[in-house]
């Protein structure tokens, strides 16, 4: 059985949707459910053998409050729900003010490093559980979730461990940063016919879809 793994980027993952609910309307304030993105990833890329993997890491800062209006979190209590699929809070989230997060969405992607992280340390864990597992000859393919450029000495370094590193995104309304795919052996984004089937479905009247319009 192939040893791949996929690595999302929690603040990456987020940003992706608020671009998807600014672009297409029918998205707006509808949440992500993690588990149904990552077997909807599963199917995408067949070619890549993306159907079978050892475990889904979701990476977010320490001190994150955005989860519950993005995502559809799931309950890891309930019996059969949750598989390889796991939750990861590292690091520290930096406030910033709510103008800040809206000005940021307007930069352009080749331009977002040079502006104030929101958080610390997740980055470095990402790097150091890839970095482990390649070590010991525990992984075979990265799908990575991220549109930050620091990952790119990670990419260089596990090609090097023969580890094939495979970008992923959201949707196409993300533009991807030119160099960092220029060091994966793949860019992909999840098929849009699957796109639909992973966020809970619209809810009539809402409240802050009508202040949205």
């Amino acid at each position: 059985m192939d040893q791949n793994y996929y690595f999302i980027d929690g603040s990456a993952l987020l940003a992706q949707v608020r671009t998807l609910w600014k672009k297409e309307v029918g998205y707006n304030w509808r949440r992500l459910d993690p588990l149904k993105f990552i077997n909807n990833l599963q199917f995408s890329f067949p070619d890549l053998g993306s159907a079978n993997y050892k475990r889904a890491e979701f990476y977010f800062p320490v001190g994150e409050q955005n989860l519950d209006t993005y995502l559809q979190m799931p309950k890891s209590i309930t019996p059969g729900l949750v598989r390889d699929v796991h939750f990861k809070y590292c690091g520290e989230k930096l406030n910033r003010a709510d103008a800040y997060e809206t000005w940021l969405e307007t930069v352009p992607p080749q331009w977002k490093d040079h502006c104030i992280k929101s958080e610390k340390g997740v980055d470095i864990e990402i790097c150091c559980d890839a970095l482990r597992l390649a070590s010991l000859g525990k992984m075979d393919r990265l799908f990575l979730l991220t549109n930050d450029r620091d990952f790119i000495p990670l990419c260089k370094t596990l090609k090097e461990f023969g580890v094939n590193i495979s970008l992923i995104h959201l949707s196409k309304f993300t533009n991807p940063n030119k160099r960092l795919t220029d060091e994966c052996d793949s860019y992909d984004l999840l098929r849009p016919e699957y796109l639909e089937q992973i966020f809970e479905p619209k809810a009539p009247e809402s409240p802050k879809q009508e202040q949205n319009t």
